[in-house]
């Protein structure tokens, strides 16, 4: 497939976990370039990926560079290619087939937007994780719906503020714009700046209830 899109999963000590979401990935609709970035894991999960899934690839890190660290490495790889759109997505989250096609065609389709959120929802459970990133007029960003049962109530098409980064579409122009996470985060909020920096630039985020994830919420943590 020409011009691929590419998905970046930063693992740290993943194990099945990150198989999962490997798994989930290679059912999708769409074929993506697979990019494991390993940040520091003592617990052979990258190693064990690659011998299941030898077409990923993996950059290895010898020390934890944090969720920022991690997914800029990969995103960097694909800056020079052809590369129109870069997903980043948490070793701890599972993809619905249609996750990625229904994003992809959401920005093929809307010029304007530089990202595009999916529904994750909390595990197996009903629950909401998030549906993008909100501020509010204090100036506190939180995950619009996080906790909610899940009943229909944000099936709509809607620009949100952020796009999270536990399973996000990004266009590779916007981010070439504006820049990639910015690594004094570590690890949250790194998404929420991304948006910030997004929206400055005249670019839209968008939530795409369609496209369905199901995140373990903490893990990463």
């Amino acid at each position: 497939m020409v011009n691929k899109p590419v998905v970046v999963i930063p693992n740290l000590n993943g194990g099945k976990e990150l198989l999962d979401a490997i798994a989930s990935l290679m059912k999708q609709t769409v074929e993506a370039r697979v990019i494991v970035v390993d940040n520091g894991s003592t617990d052979n999960s990258a190693r064990a990926a690659q011998e299941m899934f030898p077409d990923i690839s993996i950059i290895w890190h010898k020390k934890n560079l944090g969720f920022a660290g991690g997914v800029n490495a990969g995103i960097r790889k694909t800056l020079e290619d052809n590369t129109k759109f870069v997903a980043v997505f948490n070793d701890d989250a599972v993809a619905d087939p249609h996750w990625l096609e229904r994003l992809m065609v959401f920005l093929e389709t809307n010029s304007t937007y530089g990202a595009a959120n999916p529904k994750a929802i909390e595990g197996n459970t009903e629950k909401l994780d998030s549906i993008g990133d909100v501020m509010t007029n204090w100036g506190l960003s939180y995950p619009r719906g996080r906790g909610e049962k899940d009943t229909g109530q944000y099936d709509q098409l809607t620009d949100i503020f952020a796009a999270s980064g536990a399973a996000s579409l990004f266009r590779v122009a916007a981010l070439k714009e504006v820049g990639l996470f910015d690594e004094d985060f570590f690890a949250y909020y790194e998404d929420v700046d991304l948006g910030f920096r997004l929206q400055l630039a005249g670019w839209k985020v968008g939530f795409v209830p369609s496209a369905k994830v199901f995140h373990a919420i903490g893990m990463t943590s």
